[in-house]
C-alpha cells in the first residue's frame, strides 16, 4: 500500500474529511476514485481543494463523529494503482532499503528514510553506526538502480573541510 493522503480533521456535518495530500497526483481525490482507509476500500463521492488541504467525502463516512474518528489515519492505494513517474523520479518506498555506495566503491550503508525539505529531499543512510545525510540532488546522486537495489553517490560527500 502507498499512502496518498492523511486525514487531518472533519469538515462539515456529513462526514467529509480534510486531507493533507501526500501525492502530486490530484486525480487521487477525484469523484469516483477508490482509496483505502483502514484496510477498507472507499469511493470518493466528491472533493474540492481548500488550500492547504483537500476536502474529501468518502463513502461510508456519513457523520462528523465518524469522520473525526479517522483523524491521523492514512488514505492509501495499492502498489498496482500507483502512477508511473518520469525518469529520474522515484517513490520514497522504492528508495528505502537500497544499498548506498560512493562512485569509488566505499559502502555507506542502507538508505533508511527520505526527509522532505523545501530545497530538496535528504536521504538518511545508516551504516556501521554512522548516519550520513545525502542531499537528493543531481550533483550528489549519480545513479539509482532499483533493479540492482543500489544507489551510487558522489565521492565528495565524504570529503571533510578543515576550518
Amino acid at each position: 500500500m502507498v499512502r496518498v493522503g492523511q486525514i487531518v480533521g472533519a469538515f462539515g456535518i456529513q462526514g467529509a474529511v480534510k486531507v493533507k495530500a501526500l501525492t502530486d497526483f490530484e486525480d487521487r481525490f477525484a469523484p469516483g476514485s477508490g482509496l483505502v482507509l483502514d484496510g477498507e476500500r472507499r469511493r470518493v463521492e466528491w472533493s474540492r481543494t481548500q488550500v492547504p488541504v483537500v476536502v474529501v467525502k468518502l463513502s461510508g463516512l456519513d457523520t462528523r463523529t465518524v469522520a473525526e474518528m479517522h483523524r491521523g489515519r492514512y488514505l492509501e492505494v495499492t502498489d498496482e494503482e500507483i502512477h508511473q513517474l518520469p525518469a529520474g523520479s522515484w517513490y520514497h518506498h522504492e528508495l528505502v532499503g537500497l544499498a548506498v555506495a560512493t562512485a569509488n566503491g566505499h559502502e555507506l550503508g542502507t538508505l533508511v528514510q527520505v526527509l522532505e525539505r523545501p530545497a530538496n529531499d535528504v536521504w538518511v543512510v545508516h551504516g556501521d553506526g554512522i548516519e550520513q545525510l545525502v542531499p537528493a540532488t543531481r550533483d550528489a546522486v549519480l545513479e539509482v538502480d532499483l533493479g540492482g537495489r543500489r544507489v551510487v553517490v558522489a565521492d565528495w560527500l565524504l570529503e571533510v573541510e578543515e576550518a
